[in-house]
C-alpha cells in the first residue's frame, strides 16, 4: 500500500444533523490520515461546536460563508498544503478499505488527478448509487453502474469522463495548474463542469469499484430523497448550470452540431417546467445566463487556448439521465421514451461530425 496519507476534507453546510455518521466513521480509521478536516460553509447550526466538543483531532476550515460546493472544496485546494486531498460530502461513511484502494489506484496511474470510489447507499448496501459518471451529449450526467448490485459491479479500474464529487481523491500536484472549481456553478453541475475540463486540459479520471464508501440522504431542504421531488432552488441550479456548462465547454462546431437536438431537448424541458410549474425558476436560469455572458465566454476562451482533448474524446450518446421524479406518470414516461429514442437516432446521425 502507498505509505502516503491523504488528507481528509468533509465539506458542511448546516450539517448538524448527519455529520456524526461521517466523523465517527472517519475517526474509526484516523490512521489513514495525515490530517482529518472539516471546510465549514458558514454554517448556522450547531455544527462547529458539535466537532469541538465531541471530536477531538478533527480540525476544522472556517469559510466564513457559505460558497456553495465548489466553494467550499476550492477552500480546501487553496489553502490546505497537502497535495493528496480526499474530499467527502458531509453525510457520507468513508471505510479503511476505501481509502486504501483509492490512493492506492491513484498512485498506479501517473496521468490521473482524480480517482472516485463506488459510492453505496447507506441504507441498501448491497446496490451501488454509482460509481463514476459520464458526459452526455446533451451536457447532462450520465451516472455509472446506477442502482446495480454491489455483486454485479466489474472490480476493474476504468477512465471516467465526468466526476461526482459526493467523495473523491485528487492529487493537487497532478492537476493542470491553477484550475479550481468554477464557484459561479454554486452547487450542481460544478463537479461534472471540472471534471470535463480537467480530463479536456490533459489529465485522467478513474473510478475505482473496489473502493466503496456509503452515501446518506443528502442535504436538508436540497435532497431529492429527503424532499420526494425538486425543490426550487435544485430546479433553478440545475436549469441554468446545464446551459452554463455547454457555453464553456463545447466548441462551436460542436454547438452548430448538435443545435437542432439542443433545441428539441429545451422545448422538451420548456415543456416540463410548465406542466411542474417552474416558470419563475426557467426565467431565473435565462436572466442569469444572459446577464453574466460576457464573463462566462471570457472564461470559456481562457479554457479553448489550454485544451488538449478535442469534444470528441469527451461526450457520448445513450439514452437521456433522467431522474425517475420528472417521469413519474404516464405521459412523461412516453415523452421519455420519444425523447431517448430521438437522442440516440440523432448521436448516430451527427456523432461523427464532432
Amino acid at each position: 500500500m502507498n505509505t502516503v496519507k491523504p488528507t481528509l476534507c468533509i465539506l458542511n453546510y448546516n450539517g448538524e444533523g448527519i455529520l456524526p455518521v461521517a466523523l465517527t466513521a472517519a475517526c474509526a480509521i484516523r490512521d489513514r490520515f495525515a490530517r482529518m478536516v472539516v471546510i465549514d460553509n458558514g454554517s448556522q447550526d450547531g455544527s462547529l461546536a458539535l466537532i469541538r466538543r465531541d471530536f477531538a483531532g478533527v480540525e476544522v476550515l472556517e469559510v466564513g460563508q457559505n460558497l456553495g460546493a465548489a466553494g467550499g472544496r476550492n477552500a480546501g485546494l487553496k489553502r490546505l498544503p497537502e497535495d493528496l486531498l480526499l474530499f467527502i460530502d458531509n453525510d457520507v461513511a468513508l471505510t479503511a478499505n476505501c481509502v486504501d484502494r483509492l490512493v492506492e489506484a491513484l498512485a498506479g496511474r501517473a496521468d490521473a488527478s482524480i480517482a472516485v470510489p463506488a459510492v453505496l447507499y447507506a441504507d441498501q448496501r448491497d446496490t451501488v448509487q454509482y460509481g463514476g459518471a459520464e458526459c452526455h451529449f446533451l451536457g447532462l450526467q450520465i451516472l455509472v453502474n446506477e442502482n446495480v448490485p454491489v455483486a454485479q459491479v466489474d472490480p476493474a479500474v476504468k477512465d471516467m469522463g465526468s466526476l461526482v464529487s459526493c467523495c473523491f481523491l485528487v492529487d493537487r500536484a497532478r492537476l493542470p495548474k491553477g484550475e479550481v472549481f468554477d464557484e459561479s456553478f454554486f452547487i450542481y453541475f460544478e463537479d461534472h463542469e471540472y471534471g470535463v475540463r480537467v480530463r479536456a486540459l490533459g489529465s485522467s479520471l478513474i473510478a475505482v469499484p473496489a473502493a466503496q464508501c456509503f452515501h446518506g440522504k443528502g442535504t436538508e431542504g436540497l435532497s431529492i430523497r429527503q424532499l420526494g421531488g425538486y425543490s426550487s432552488r435544485r430546479v433553478f441550479y440545475l436549469i441554468r448550470n446545464r446551459w452554463l456548462f455547454l457555453l464553456k465547454t463545447y466548441s462551436l462546431r460542436t454547438l452548430l452540431v448538435l443545435a437542432p437536438m439542443l433545441l428539441f431537448y429545451e422545448a422538451a424541458q420548456f415543456v416540463i417546467v410548465v406542466k411542474k410549474g417552474w416558470l419563475r425558476e426557467w426565467w431565473r436560469s435565462v436572466s442569469w445566463v444572459l446577464g453574466n455572458l460576457p464573463s462566462t465566454l471570457r472564461e470559456r476562451r481562457r479554457i479553448r487556448r489550454l485544451r488538449v482533448r478535442p469534444d470528441r474524446d469527451l461526450i457520448q450518446g445513450g439514452a437521456l439521465p433522467f431522474r425517475s421524479e420528472l417521469a413519474a406518470g404516464p405521459v412523461e414516461r412516453f415523452a421519455r421514451k420519444v425523447l431517448d429514442g430521438v437522442a440516440s437516432g440523432y448521436w448516430r446521425l451527427a456523432g461523427w461530425l464532432i
